[in-house]
C-alpha cells in the first residue's frame, strides 16, 4: 500500500471556496440469542465519537432497553454526557471489587451505562486475561438488553480494534479535516486486517453543508477501494450545529436537550438506516466475540 497516495487523495483540493476545502428504530425478532451491538469509533479524537454513542443510545432506549458501554477504558468519559457519576466502573470488574451487574449505572428509562475508567493508565493497556474479563462481564449483561452500544476510543489500540471487530456493526466518525480523514483511513486500515468482513458505515460530523460531507466520504471510499480492495457505507452527515455545544455544556445528549435542532434531525435520521442494517445482520454477541479475540470462547 502507497501510503503517500492515500495521503494525497485524503487531502482537500486547493482550488474552490473555502467551504469546499473544509426500519424504523425497531429491533431484531425478540427470538435472537444475543442483543445487535453498534461501534462508534474513530481515527481520532475531537471528531464527537461521543455525542454520536450518547444520541445513538437515547433514539434506541426510546423502544427498548439499551446498554452504553463506555469501552474508552483509561480516560472514559462517555457519563458526562448522561449526567451522572458512577460509583462502579469497568475498572472494580477487572480488579474483582463489583460484578457485572454492580458495575451497570442508570441514566434513563431504558438506559443504563457501563462505565469505563476514568483517569486510570493501567486500563489503557489491559492484558489479554484482563480484557476477558471485561468480555465476560458484557456476556452476562447480554440478555438484559435489546441494544448494545460502544463508545470506543478513538485511535488504533489493540482494545479498540478489539471492540470494534467483536461489534456486529462499526458506525466510523470523522470529519472534513485533513488529519481526521486520514485517522479514519488508518482505523479502516487496521479494523479489516483484523476482520475483513466487517461491517462498517461512515458519518461526516459538523458539515458545514450536504455537499461537504459527500466529498469527504468520496475521498475516503477512493483511497479505501483502492488501496483497501473495500469500501465502506456512506450514510450521511451532521451538520455544524451550536446546539450540540450547548448539549455537551449542560452535559446532557442533543437528542434530549434540542430535539428539533438540525443536529438531532440528522442524528435520527442515521440511527434509522442504522437500525435498518443492523436487522440484516447476524448477532454474534459482543461479549462472545470479545472474549474469543482473547483466545478464549466464551460458555453458551
Amino acid at each position: 500500500m502507497n501510503w503517500d497516495q492515500a495521503l494525497r487523495i485524503l487531502q482537500p483540493s486547493r482550488t474552490g471556496s473555502p467551504a469546499s476545502d473544509s426500519v424504523s428504530r425497531g429491533f431484531p425478532a425478540l427470538h435472537r440469542s444475543h442483543a445487535p451491538s453498534l461501534c462508534v469509533a474513530s481515527g481520532k479524537g475531537g471528531t464527537g465519537k461521543s455525542v454520536v454513542s450518547a444520541a445513538f443510545a437515547a433514539l434506541w432506549s426510546e423502544t427498548g432497553r439499551t446498554l452504553l458501554v463506555d469501552a474508552d477504558l483509561g480516560v472514559g468519559n462517555a457519563h458526562l454526557m448522561q449526567s451522572v457519576q458512577p460509583t462502579r466502573t469497568l475498572v472494580d470488574v477487572v480488579r474483582g471489587r463489583a460484578s457485572a451487574a454492580e458495575a451497570v449505572t442508570p441514566c434513563a428509562s431504558r438506559l443504563d451505562l457501563l462505565a469505563g475508567g476514568s483517569g486510570v493508565s493501567q486500563m489503557a493497556s489491559l492484558t489479554p486475561g484482563e480484557l476477558r474479563l471485561i468480555a465476560e462481564a458484557v456476556e452476562a449483561l447480554d440478555s438484559r438488553y435489546d441494544m448494545l452500544v460502544v463508545d470506543s476510543a478513538a485511535g488504533i489500540s489493540e482494545q479498540t480494534i478489539a471492540f470494534a471487530s467483536a461489534s456486529d456493526l462499526v458506525v466510523i466518525v470523522t470529519t472534513s479535516d485533513p488529519t481526521a480523514m486520514t485517522d479514519a483511513y488508518a482505523f479502516l486500515k487496521v479494523l479489516f486486517a483484523r476482520r475483513r468482513d466487517a461491517h462498517v458505515d461512515l458519518i461526516v460530523n459538523r458539515a458545514l453543508e450536504e455537499e461537504e460531507g459527500q466529498r469527504t466520504a468520496s475521498r475516503i471510499e477512493t483511497v479505501c477501494q483502492r488501496f483497501l480492495g473495500r469500501g465502506v457505507r456512506f450514510i450521511g452527515s451532521v451538520p455544524d450545529d451550536r446546539s450540540v455545544l450547548r448539549a455537551v455544556a449542560q452535559r446532557r445528549c442533543v437528542i434530549t436537550t434540542e430535539p428539533e435542532s438540525p443536529a438531532a434531525a440528522a442524528l435520527r435520521s442515521l440511527q434509522r438506516s442504522v437500525a435498518e442494517e443492523l436487522v440484516q445482520i447476524a448477532h454474534l454477541g459482543l461479549g462472545r466475540t470479545l472474549g474469543a479475540s482473547c483466545g478464549t470462547v466464551l460458555p453458551r
